[in-house]
């Protein structure tokens, strides 16, 4: 996993690093509401300047939809 992405969502999630991975569900993050989606988009468009349309921001519902997404917008992973 990506460490800038990790601390992006560590901290939009209130959670410790350790507690992000791949396989993580909005339904596994109890402080993962439609307030803190908005807080993510606009934390990872920041971040990574990029612009997410309603269709990336419906589909990312998991740590690995997000880094996908991410993916599709051109941010690259690679170290």
């Amino acid at each position: 996993m990506n460490a800038k992405l990790t601390e992006l969502l560590a901290e939009v999630f209130g959670l410790r690093p350790t507690e992000i991975h791949a396989e993580l569900q909005k339904t596994d993050v109890g402080s993962w509401d439609s307030l803190k989606q908005m807080d993510l988009v606009m934390s990872l468009e920041r971040a990574y300047d990029i612009v997410l349309d309603l269709p990336d921001i419906l589909r990312m519902t998991s740590v690995a939809e997000i880094v996908a997404v991410l993916e599709d917008k051109g941010v690259s992973f690679e170290d």
